[in-house]
């Protein structure tokens, strides 16, 4: 597994936080395998985290760290890079790192003797723990239950209990590791239960698997198991073992954690063999030299308690000064307190009759602004009641003057069709007066229907562009009849290439209406004049005829139901509805609609539209 994860370091590059995590990953396998190996990959791993400002890689390295420095025997560096582990584990809110963090630091109180310490550790790691969704995360946890609470003889069952879940759990997952290690504590249980040499066979069997898995530490631990029962039952080979815990120390980089076995075989070839006794002296002079070394790297931990210690003695005596101040201004507290006392009634008191002025300022603008909600929807009811009734008066209007007329002309010709004195080719004029009539009270009625559409539902405006003088030439077809039979001459100035953007429906209905007006109301043998012209990206098509003009009285309302009743009885004449349709098109199609007339002469309509 660590030769696969160092094979695959590169590919993450070593700027990345799969780089790092692979770093902590190594450094935790190699913590029973190698000791220097994984101090120098945790430490790789932390300073890169640093560098990444990767918080949570940062917790696991300072974890490897904490575990590195318990292997080294340095329990005052072990313990403050385990509770920097787990602050930043409850600053993440991860529940597995604060869980083996807080095993850990059990377990560090538990090998210092101060079990009443470990205790609420041990037991906060496990509530944790017991919520994680991935079990095997828990198995490191239950372990340290086991290893602090076996001895308690109130919690013997559930540290039993937590031993063989946790041994279940490693042997689900195959995890070699945690086999071995609960294994270990099993063949303990054992040896409790009288089954000593069950116990040794069991760890042997252990020892000489772990050897080929790398689990160097475990073979330690083993070894000095086997070393610790045949003492106890004073069995002659428990040198052997000792060695044993020794070869495999030195090969893993344990060295530290040996010393009193060292010191042991020293005794021991002392007095069996002074040419081998020289190997073991050797060997403890380089461990306390390491152990010297270790001391002076824990140095700024030592440090660090100093400055506490001195800050502590400074709170302290700041502490006492304050009491001996205190103790002698008594009085004048006293009476500085009746008077801040007073001050916070006559506070409390303004405060209330704030509160009070503000909650009623408060509603009366809630009710001065619930007023003008409600007056602004009543004027908004009231324009839309109005335009309503607009429109109805509107329609009403336009309903009664301009279908009667063309209605009446077809009721008064079909009349003389009763005579038996018209010639027959008056009989086709006015069939053919009929059907042009007819034709055209369709083609009104369909626009009042798509007007009154438009009004009701809305209207979308998609335009499209057209030349301007082919729909003023389609516009005029039909009335080439009626310019030849008044003599009208047709004056018409429009460039062949001029366009504009409309909708064709709704504009042809303005070109026919304008121009049946122009022929409609001029005199017979008079002009009619067509131009179109361009204006600052606009089209503007004018239509103007030679008769009567529009009195001035009726100007303000040629585009209007509402006209006065007293014009209307005094010239008979109100606004049509196809000019009231024309402007409402025209508008619709984002232009404008105008007239000028001299009231005598002439009469101009012009329209401006988007060219």
């Amino acid at each position: 597994m660590i030769r696969t994860l160092q094979v695959e370091l590169p590919a993450y590059g070593q700027d990345s936080l799969q780089y790092a995590n692979t770093l902590n990953r190594i450094s935790s396998l190699y913590l029973v395998q190698h000791l220097d190996s994984s101090r120098h990959y945790a430490e790789a791993a932390r300073l890169l985290c640093e560098r990444l400002k990767y918080p949570k890689g940062l917790a696991d390295a300072y974890m490897n760290l904490g575990a590195c420095f318990t292997f080294q025997n340095n329990n005052n560096l072990a313990y403050r890079f385990y509770q920097e582990s787990l602050q930043r584990y409850r600053n993440l809110a991860d529940s597995a790192g604060i869980s083996l963090a807080l095993a850990n630091i059990g377990s560090y109180y538990y090998y210092q003797g101060q079990n009443q310490l470990a205790v609420p550790y041990l037991q906060e790691a496990v509530s944790i723990g017991s919520r994680l969704l991935r079990d095997s995360l828990w198995v490191p946890v239950l372990s340290s239950y086991y290893l602090v609470f076996s001895r308690d003889s109130l919690r013997q069952d559930s540290a039993r209990w937590a031993l063989h879940k946790a041994h279940d759990i490693a042997t689900r997952y195959h995890d070699g590791r945690m086999i071995t290690y609960t294994g270990l504590f099993l063949a303990h249980e054992r040896m409790q239960n009288g089954q000593l040499q069950q116990a040794m066979e069991d760890i042997k069997g252990l020892v000489q698997a772990a050897m080929p898995l790398g689990l160097t530490y475990l073979a330690v631990y083993g070894n000095a198991q086997l070393d610790l029962y045949a003492s106890y039952a004073g069995m002659k080979d428990s040198v052997v073992y000792r060695e044993r815990m020794l070869e495999a120390a030195i090969s893993g980089g344990y060295k530290r954690l040996v010393m009193a076995p060292v010191t042991s075989l020293y005794r021991h070839y002392k007095k069996a063999d002074p040419a081998r006794a020289f190997h073991f002296a050797d060997l403890m002079c380089e461990i306390g030299g390491q152990q010297q070394e270790l001391r002076a790297k824990g140095e700024l931990d030592y440090m660090e308690s100093f400055i506490q210690e001195k800050e502590t003695r400074a709170l302290h005596l700041n502490n006492a000064l304050k009491q001996q101040s205190l103790a002698a201004g008594q009085l004048e507290i006293t009476n500085r307190n009746l008077l801040i006392l007073f001050f916070i009634v006559v506070v409390v008191l303004l405060a209330c009759l704030l509160v009070a002025f503000l909650r009623v300022q408060r509603k009366a603008v809630l009710r001065d602004k619930r007023y003008k909600e409600v007056n602004q929807l009543l004027l908004q009811k009231h324009r839309e009641l109005q335009h309503h009734d607009d429109f109805k008066n509107k329609l009403l209007s336009i309903l009664a003057h301009d279908f009667r007329l063309p209605l009446s002309q077809i009721i008064n010709i079909t009349d003389l069709f009763r005579r038996s004195d018209i010639p027959p080719e008056h009989f086709r004029d006015m069939a053919f007066s009929i059907a042009s009539t007819a034709n055209e009270t369709l083609q009104l009625f369909e626009t009042v229907l798509q007007w009154v559409k438009s009004q009701l539902t809305g209207f979308d405006y998609v335009p499209s562009t057209y030349h301007v003088k082919e729909l003023l030439d389609e516009a005029l077809e039909p009335l080439e009849a009626d310019i030849r039979d008044k003599g009208i001459l047709l004056e018409m100035e429009v460039e062949e290439e001029l366009t504009v953007k409309a909708d064709r429906e709704m504009l042809q209905f303005v070109n026919r209406n304008l121009l049946h007006n122009a022929v409609k109301y001029s005199r017979r043998g008079s002009r009619v004049a067509i131009t179109a012209v361009t204006r600052k990206e606009r089209v503007l098509v004018t239509v103007t005829n030679e008769g009567t003009g529009i009195h001035a009285m009726d100007m303000p309302y040629i585009f209007n139901h509402r006209v006065p009743g007293k014009l209307l009885r005094e010239t008979g004449r109100g606004a049509g509805l196809a000019l009231i349709i024309c402007k409402d098109f025209i508008e619709k199609m984002q232009g404008a609609i105008t007239v000028r007339s001299d009231g005598e002469n002439y009469a101009t309509f012009e329209y401006e539209m988007e060219s």
